[in-house]
């Protein structure tokens, strides 16, 4: 019983570590970016509001 919950724990912190450092950055490339007239470099976020 007791080795059955080490894998199990062990197989959560396994899939954790390759979800955090392999699979996000994978697919985090691939998400679209915001844009702005400045090119990304306003003072009041993502969004271009017309204050600078």
């Amino acid at each position: 019983m007791q080795t059955v919950l080490v894998l199990i724990t062990f197989s959560l912190a396994v899939g954790f570590l390759l979800k955090k450092f392999v699979w996000d950055p994978i697919f985090e490339s691939r998400k679209r970016t915001v844009t702005t007239v400045d090119g990304g470099r306003t003072k009041c976020g993502n969004k271009d509001c017309a204050c600078h």
